[in-house]
């Protein structure tokens, strides 16, 4: 887990956890992580809300491009930030207007209740 990247997976069903991201397949909606036991797993996008970047560093932030947006998730969380949605893909990167714990969040389309773009 040295060189790897820490994500918070976060699922549909309410649970958390900390794993380390090996590979996110976009068109097989699939996210492979390594737990902390060392075992390795295929999460399917089908039981994800998103994916949590935690900040490394404050050096650490890429400048966000596109629109500010609020997503509306069925548990009726919503999440605010600046992202290029596509509505054909199978999710996007999301980047929070507060990102003083997470870099980015990668938001499953499909557990998507609403998305609007927010006027400035």
């Amino acid at each position: 887990m040295d060189s790897s990247i820490t994500v918070v997976l976060r699922y549909r069903d309410g649970r958390t956890e900390r794993a380390s991201l090996v590979e996110t397949d976009i068109d097989s909606q699939i996210v492979r992580v390594t737990r902390e036991d060392g075992s390795a797993e295929d999460v399917p996008f089908s039981t994800l809300k998103a994916l949590f970047f935690p900040r490394s560093s404050p050096e650490s932030a890429e400048e966000p491009a596109g629109s500010t947006i609020a997503v509306e998730f069925a548990d009726g969380e919503t999440m605010r930030g600046v992202a290029q949605y596509n509505p054909e893909r199978n999710g996007f990167f999301l980047f929070p207007l507060d990102r003083s714990k997470n870099d980015r969040i990668f938001v499953v389309n499909s557990a998507i209740v609403s998305i609007e773009v927010e006027k400035l």
